[in-house]
Protein backbone atom coordinates (compact mmCIF):
# COMPACT_ATOMS: atom_id res chain seq x y z
CA UNK A 1 0.00 0.00 0.00
CA UNK A 2 2.76 2.28 0.61
CA UNK A 3 4.20 2.30 -3.12
CA UNK A 4 0.62 2.87 -3.91
CA UNK A 5 0.58 5.74 -1.48
CA UNK A 6 3.76 7.22 -3.55
CA UNK A 7 2.68 7.19 -6.59
CA UNK A 8 -0.48 8.41 -6.41
CA UNK A 9 0.75 11.53 -4.53
CA UNK A 10 2.89 11.54 -7.50
CA UNK A 11 0.00 11.22 -9.96
CA UNK A 12 -1.83 14.11 -7.98
CA UNK A 13 0.95 16.36 -8.48
CA UNK A 14 1.74 15.51 -12.21
CA UNK A 15 -1.57 16.51 -13.14
CA UNK A 16 -1.21 20.05 -11.98
CA UNK A 17 1.10 20.84 -15.33
CA UNK A 18 -0.51 20.56 -18.56
CA UNK A 19 2.98 21.02 -20.24
CA UNK A 20 5.51 18.94 -21.02
CA UNK A 21 7.64 18.37 -17.29
CA UNK A 22 11.02 20.64 -16.87
CA UNK A 23 9.04 23.51 -18.36
CA UNK A 24 8.41 26.43 -16.52
CA UNK A 25 5.26 25.66 -15.88
CA UNK A 26 -8.99 24.80 -5.12
CA UNK A 27 -12.74 25.53 -5.05
CA UNK A 28 -13.06 24.91 -1.44
CA UNK A 29 -10.91 23.56 1.42
CA UNK A 30 -14.07 21.27 2.23
CA UNK A 31 -14.18 17.89 0.52
CA UNK A 32 -16.30 17.76 -2.81
CA UNK A 33 -18.54 15.04 -3.21
CA UNK A 34 -17.60 12.61 -6.44
CA UNK A 35 -21.62 13.61 -7.52
CA UNK A 36 -20.93 17.24 -7.48
CA UNK A 37 -22.73 18.80 -10.41
CA UNK A 38 -20.48 20.36 -13.18
CA UNK A 39 -22.35 23.08 -15.30
CA UNK A 40 -23.44 22.65 -18.83
CA UNK A 41 -20.49 24.85 -20.47
CA UNK A 42 -18.04 22.69 -18.21
CA UNK A 43 -19.43 19.55 -19.48
CA UNK A 44 -17.03 19.37 -22.67
CA UNK A 45 -14.13 19.42 -20.73
CA UNK A 46 -14.68 17.01 -18.43
CA UNK A 47 -16.05 14.21 -21.47
CA UNK A 48 -13.84 11.75 -22.57
CA UNK A 49 -13.52 11.20 -26.33
CA UNK A 50 -10.31 9.05 -26.70
CA UNK A 51 -8.73 6.36 -24.43
CA UNK A 52 -5.50 4.86 -25.16
CA UNK A 53 -3.14 2.41 -22.95
CA UNK A 54 0.45 3.13 -22.82
CA UNK A 55 2.57 -0.14 -21.80
CA UNK A 56 5.86 0.52 -20.68
CA UNK A 57 8.40 -2.06 -20.54
CA UNK A 58 11.54 -1.47 -18.11
CA UNK A 59 14.99 -3.13 -18.97
CA UNK A 60 15.04 -2.78 -14.64
CA UNK A 61 11.83 -2.97 -12.74
CA UNK A 62 8.28 -3.97 -13.11
CA UNK A 63 6.57 -3.02 -16.43
CA UNK A 64 3.59 -0.44 -16.08
CA UNK A 65 0.06 -0.03 -18.24
CA UNK A 66 -1.03 3.01 -17.99
CA UNK A 67 -4.96 3.66 -19.77
CA UNK A 68 -5.13 7.56 -20.32
CA UNK A 69 -9.13 9.36 -21.14
CA UNK A 70 -8.71 12.42 -22.73
CA UNK A 71 -11.22 15.07 -23.51
CA UNK A 72 -11.53 17.26 -26.97
CA UNK A 73 -8.54 19.22 -26.27
CA UNK A 74 -6.11 16.44 -25.36
CA UNK A 75 -6.44 17.35 -21.48
CA UNK A 76 -6.40 13.80 -19.32
CA UNK A 77 -9.62 13.68 -17.66
CA UNK A 78 -9.00 10.08 -16.57
CA UNK A 79 -5.75 8.72 -15.21
CA UNK A 80 -5.24 4.52 -14.22
CA UNK A 81 -2.81 3.09 -13.17
CA UNK A 82 -3.91 -0.71 -13.93
CA UNK A 83 -2.60 -3.30 -11.30
CA UNK A 84 -5.22 -5.37 -9.25
CA UNK A 85 -6.31 -2.36 -7.35
CA UNK A 86 -5.81 0.16 -10.03
CA UNK A 87 -5.62 3.19 -9.07
CA UNK A 88 -7.42 5.91 -10.71
CA UNK A 89 -7.37 9.69 -11.03
CA UNK A 90 -9.68 11.83 -12.38
CA UNK A 91 -9.53 15.65 -12.91
CA UNK A 92 -12.48 18.35 -13.48
CA UNK A 93 -12.71 21.27 -15.35
CA UNK A 94 -14.29 24.51 -15.42
CA UNK A 95 -15.93 26.54 -18.37
CA UNK A 96 -12.69 28.32 -19.41
CA UNK A 97 -10.68 24.60 -19.26
CA UNK A 98 -9.34 24.86 -16.01
CA UNK A 99 -8.66 22.57 -13.72
CA UNK A 100 -10.64 22.47 -10.69
CA UNK A 101 -10.41 19.31 -9.19
CA UNK A 102 -8.13 16.27 -9.17
CA UNK A 103 -9.60 13.09 -7.05
CA UNK A 104 -7.29 9.85 -6.56
CA UNK A 105 -9.15 6.39 -5.47
CA UNK A 106 -7.14 3.08 -4.30
CA UNK A 107 -9.91 -0.36 -4.64
CA UNK A 108 -13.04 2.90 -5.09
CA UNK A 109 -11.43 4.75 -1.88
CA UNK A 110 -10.56 8.03 -2.14
CA UNK A 111 -7.16 9.17 -0.29
CA UNK A 112 -5.83 12.11 -2.59
CA UNK A 113 -7.97 15.40 -3.28
CA UNK A 114 -6.84 18.59 -4.76
CA UNK A 115 -8.62 21.29 -5.64
CA UNK A 116 -7.42 24.47 -7.08
CA UNK A 117 -8.36 28.15 -7.95
CA UNK A 118 -8.05 30.70 -10.58
CA UNK A 119 -8.26 34.29 -11.59
CA UNK A 120 -9.95 36.01 -13.81
CA UNK A 121 -6.92 35.64 -16.59
CA UNK A 122 -6.28 32.26 -15.81
CA UNK A 123 -3.57 32.60 -12.91
CA UNK A 124 -3.62 29.77 -10.43
CA UNK A 125 -4.45 31.22 -6.85
CA UNK A 126 -4.54 28.33 -4.89
CA UNK A 127 -4.18 25.01 -4.17
CA UNK A 128 -5.48 22.66 -1.29
CA UNK A 129 -4.14 19.42 -0.85
CA UNK A 130 -5.43 16.70 0.87
CA UNK A 131 -4.15 13.13 1.45
CA UNK A 132 -5.49 10.07 3.39
CA UNK A 133 -2.34 8.62 5.74
CA UNK A 134 -2.49 5.97 8.13
CA UNK A 135 -2.69 8.81 10.76
CA UNK A 136 -5.94 10.56 9.50
CA UNK A 137 -6.21 13.25 6.45
CA UNK A 138 -3.69 16.16 6.66
CA UNK A 139 -4.27 18.87 4.46
CA UNK A 140 -2.15 21.42 3.23
CA UNK A 141 -3.21 24.67 1.52
CA UNK A 142 -0.85 26.90 -0.99
CA UNK A 143 -1.49 30.44 -2.43
CA UNK A 144 0.01 32.36 -5.02
CA UNK A 145 0.04 36.08 -5.63
CA UNK A 146 1.59 37.48 -9.15
CA UNK A 147 2.78 41.11 -10.07
CA UNK A 148 2.96 42.08 -13.67
CA UNK A 149 4.54 44.98 -15.18
CA UNK A 150 3.05 47.36 -17.32
CA UNK A 151 3.32 45.18 -21.09
CA UNK A 152 1.22 42.35 -18.78
CA UNK A 153 4.55 40.24 -18.36
CA UNK A 154 5.13 38.39 -14.98
CA UNK A 155 7.66 39.54 -13.08
CA UNK A 156 6.91 38.28 -9.77
CA UNK A 157 5.30 35.26 -8.08
CA UNK A 158 5.31 34.35 -4.43
CA UNK A 159 3.88 31.34 -3.23
CA UNK A 160 2.76 30.88 0.36
CA UNK A 161 2.04 27.42 2.70
CA UNK A 162 -0.79 27.56 5.31
CA UNK A 163 -0.15 31.55 4.81
CA UNK A 164 3.45 31.56 5.17
CA UNK A 165 5.57 32.91 2.57
CA UNK A 166 7.59 29.88 1.31
CA UNK A 167 8.77 30.97 -2.11
CA UNK A 168 9.54 34.29 -3.96
CA UNK A 169 10.21 33.81 -7.81
CA UNK A 170 11.53 36.81 -10.04
CA UNK A 171 11.17 36.66 -13.76
CA UNK A 172 13.36 38.54 -16.86
CA UNK A 173 13.28 37.92 -20.44
CA UNK A 174 15.35 39.13 -23.39
CA UNK A 175 14.80 38.26 -27.02
CA UNK A 176 17.38 36.43 -28.55
CA UNK A 177 18.54 35.08 -31.81
CA UNK A 178 16.94 31.66 -30.25
CA UNK A 179 13.79 33.27 -28.78
CA UNK A 180 12.49 34.71 -26.07
CA UNK A 181 15.19 33.54 -23.09
CA UNK A 182 13.09 33.89 -19.48
CA UNK A 183 15.18 33.90 -16.36
CA UNK A 184 13.57 32.98 -13.43
CA UNK A 185 15.66 33.76 -9.87
CA UNK A 186 14.22 32.04 -6.91
CA UNK A 187 14.83 33.45 -2.87
CA UNK A 188 17.50 31.59 -1.51
CA UNK A 189 18.62 29.76 -4.95
CA UNK A 190 21.95 31.00 -6.31
CA UNK A 191 21.53 29.30 -9.33
CA UNK A 192 18.78 31.12 -11.67
CA UNK A 193 16.54 29.16 -14.14
CA UNK A 194 16.68 29.47 -18.17
CA UNK A 195 13.87 28.49 -20.45
CA UNK A 196 13.63 29.29 -24.07
CA UNK A 197 10.52 29.98 -25.66
CA UNK A 198 9.92 30.17 -29.47
CA UNK A 199 7.36 32.50 -30.75
CA UNK A 200 4.60 30.53 -30.66
CA UNK A 201 5.22 30.06 -26.81
CA UNK A 202 6.90 26.20 -27.33
CA UNK A 203 9.72 25.71 -24.61
CA UNK A 204 13.34 25.31 -26.75
CA UNK A 205 15.42 24.26 -23.79
CA UNK A 206 15.95 24.87 -20.38
CA UNK A 207 18.78 24.84 -18.64
CA UNK A 208 19.89 24.94 -14.62
CA UNK A 209 23.28 24.67 -13.52
CA UNK A 210 24.84 22.05 -15.38
CA UNK A 211 21.59 20.28 -16.29
CA UNK A 212 20.30 21.32 -19.85
CA UNK A 213 17.27 19.93 -21.41
CA UNK A 214 16.62 20.43 -25.36
CA UNK A 215 13.17 19.67 -26.83
CA UNK A 216 12.90 18.46 -30.40
CA UNK A 217 9.93 19.14 -32.66
CA UNK A 218 9.13 17.95 -36.55
CA UNK A 219 7.44 19.94 -39.10
CA UNK A 220 4.04 19.57 -37.62
CA UNK A 221 5.10 21.29 -34.55
CA UNK A 222 4.94 17.89 -32.74
CA UNK A 223 7.64 16.90 -30.07
CA UNK A 224 9.59 14.24 -31.37
CA UNK A 225 12.46 14.01 -29.15
CA UNK A 226 13.69 15.70 -25.85
CA UNK A 227 17.39 15.46 -24.15
CA UNK A 228 18.59 15.77 -20.79
CA UNK A 229 22.17 16.60 -20.77
CA UNK A 230 24.52 16.77 -17.61
CA UNK A 231 27.90 18.21 -17.18
CA UNK A 232 28.17 17.90 -21.45
CA UNK A 233 26.89 14.45 -21.59
CA UNK A 234 23.48 12.89 -22.37
CA UNK A 235 21.72 11.24 -18.98
CA UNK A 236 18.55 10.28 -21.09
CA UNK A 237 17.00 10.85 -24.43
CA UNK A 238 13.40 9.86 -24.88
CA UNK A 239 11.89 9.54 -28.57
CA UNK A 240 8.21 9.33 -29.66
CA UNK A 241 6.87 7.62 -32.84
CA UNK A 242 3.39 8.58 -34.50
CA UNK A 243 2.07 7.06 -36.92
CA UNK A 244 0.22 8.40 -40.15
CA UNK A 245 -2.97 10.01 -38.32
CA UNK A 246 -0.43 11.88 -35.69
CA UNK A 247 -0.72 9.58 -33.08
CA UNK A 248 1.73 8.82 -30.88
CA UNK A 249 2.12 4.67 -30.42
CA UNK A 250 5.72 4.05 -29.34
CA UNK A 251 8.40 6.11 -26.46
CA UNK A 252 11.37 4.73 -26.20
CA UNK A 253 13.34 6.60 -23.12
CA UNK A 254 17.35 6.35 -23.71
CA UNK A 255 19.69 6.14 -21.07
CA UNK A 256 23.75 7.63 -21.87
CA UNK A 257 23.52 6.06 -25.59
CA UNK A 258 21.67 4.88 -28.27
CA UNK A 259 22.39 1.53 -27.25
CA UNK A 260 21.18 1.74 -23.39
CA UNK A 261 17.07 1.48 -23.58
CA UNK A 262 15.86 1.63 -20.51
CA UNK A 263 12.49 1.17 -21.13
CA UNK A 264 9.89 0.77 -24.64
CA UNK A 265 6.22 1.90 -23.94
CA UNK A 266 3.95 1.02 -26.68
CA UNK A 267 0.77 3.06 -26.86
CA UNK A 268 -2.95 1.70 -28.19
CA UNK A 269 -5.60 3.40 -28.75
CA UNK A 270 -8.76 2.16 -27.23
CA UNK A 271 -12.24 1.36 -29.04
CA UNK A 272 -13.83 1.76 -25.26
CA UNK A 273 -13.66 2.05 -22.08
CA UNK A 274 -11.05 -0.46 -19.99
CA UNK A 275 -13.13 -2.59 -18.38
CA UNK A 276 -10.83 -0.94 -14.94
CA UNK A 277 -13.26 2.57 -15.57
CA UNK A 278 -16.43 0.33 -16.02
CA UNK A 279 -16.27 -1.24 -12.74
CA UNK A 280 -15.21 1.94 -11.32
CA UNK A 281 -18.45 3.81 -13.04
CA UNK A 282 -20.87 1.51 -11.99
CA UNK A 283 -19.70 2.47 -8.28
CA UNK A 284 -18.84 5.99 -8.41
CA UNK A 285 -20.41 9.27 -9.25
CA UNK A 286 -17.88 11.38 -11.05
CA UNK A 287 -17.94 14.35 -13.16
CA UNK A 288 -16.66 12.57 -15.71
CA UNK A 289 -18.76 11.89 -19.13
CA UNK A 290 -18.13 10.01 -21.93
CA UNK A 291 -18.78 10.99 -25.54
CA UNK A 292 -21.81 8.75 -26.96
CA UNK A 293 -20.25 7.87 -30.47
CA UNK A 294 -18.01 5.07 -29.48
CA UNK A 295 -14.45 5.47 -30.94
CA UNK A 296 -12.84 3.28 -33.74
CA UNK A 297 -10.08 0.69 -33.28
CA UNK A 298 -7.52 1.28 -35.89
CA UNK A 299 -5.42 -0.93 -37.37
CA UNK A 300 -1.67 -1.05 -35.49
CA UNK A 301 0.56 0.93 -37.81
CA UNK A 302 4.04 0.54 -39.09
CA UNK A 303 6.28 1.62 -36.40
CA UNK A 304 9.43 3.84 -38.15
CA UNK A 305 12.10 2.51 -37.30
CA UNK A 306 14.42 5.36 -37.53
CA UNK A 307 17.40 5.82 -34.38
CA UNK A 308 17.69 9.14 -32.77
CA UNK A 309 20.62 10.65 -33.57
CA UNK A 310 23.52 10.62 -31.58
CA UNK A 311 23.61 14.73 -30.02
CA UNK A 312 26.86 15.89 -29.46
CA UNK A 313 27.45 16.55 -25.56
CA UNK A 314 27.32 20.52 -25.63
CA UNK A 315 24.01 20.35 -28.35
CA UNK A 316 21.65 23.12 -27.68
CA UNK A 317 20.22 24.43 -31.04
CA UNK A 318 16.82 22.60 -31.66
CA UNK A 319 15.77 21.12 -34.60
CA UNK A 320 13.59 23.37 -37.54
CA UNK A 321 10.51 24.86 -35.82
CA UNK A 322 7.05 24.82 -37.03
CA UNK A 323 4.67 27.74 -36.69
CA UNK A 324 1.95 24.91 -36.39
CA UNK A 325 -0.07 24.27 -33.70
CA UNK A 326 1.94 22.25 -31.20
CA UNK A 327 0.68 18.91 -30.32
CA UNK A 328 -1.71 18.13 -27.71
CA UNK A 329 -0.89 16.61 -24.34
CA UNK A 330 -2.40 13.56 -25.24
CA UNK A 331 0.84 13.16 -28.15
CA UNK A 332 3.37 14.53 -25.41
CA UNK A 333 3.29 12.41 -22.49
CA UNK A 334 6.93 11.24 -22.44
CA UNK A 335 8.90 13.51 -20.61
CA UNK A 336 11.02 11.72 -18.37
CA UNK A 337 12.08 13.68 -15.50
CA UNK A 338 15.36 12.20 -14.64
CA UNK A 339 16.81 15.51 -13.44
CA UNK A 340 17.88 17.45 -10.03
CA UNK A 341 14.90 18.80 -7.96
CA UNK A 342 13.15 22.08 -9.51
CA UNK A 343 10.90 24.50 -7.67
CA UNK A 344 7.08 24.01 -8.77
CA UNK A 345 5.93 24.68 -12.01
CA UNK A 346 5.29 28.33 -13.10
CA UNK A 347 3.12 28.99 -16.20
CA UNK A 348 4.97 32.21 -18.05
CA UNK A 349 3.30 34.14 -20.36
CA UNK A 350 5.57 34.24 -23.36
CA UNK A 351 4.25 37.06 -25.52
CA UNK A 352 4.95 36.95 -28.92
CA UNK A 353 7.99 39.14 -29.93
CA UNK A 354 6.57 42.28 -32.33
CA UNK A 355 8.51 42.79 -35.50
Amino acid sequence: MRWKSIVAAVLGCALLAVVPALTFSGKTNGQAHASETVAPAAQPYNTVVRWTRETQKNTMGADIVMSLGYNADGDTVVSILEDESPIITVSTYDADGNKVEVRSFDDGKQFVHSTYTYTEQGDQTSWVYQARTPEGVTETSYTYEYIYDEDDNLTQKDSYQDGKLVSRETFTREQTDEGIVVRTVTDGDLVPDLTCYAPDGRPLWREKDTYRMVYYYDKLGRETENCVIADGMQQNRTLTVFDENGTAIRRILYGKDINDIVSVSEIEVLSAPPQSWTDFAQKQTTTVRLATSAQPQTAEPELQTTEPTEPAAEETQPMEQSTTEPATESTQQSITPIVPPMEPETVIEVPTPTP
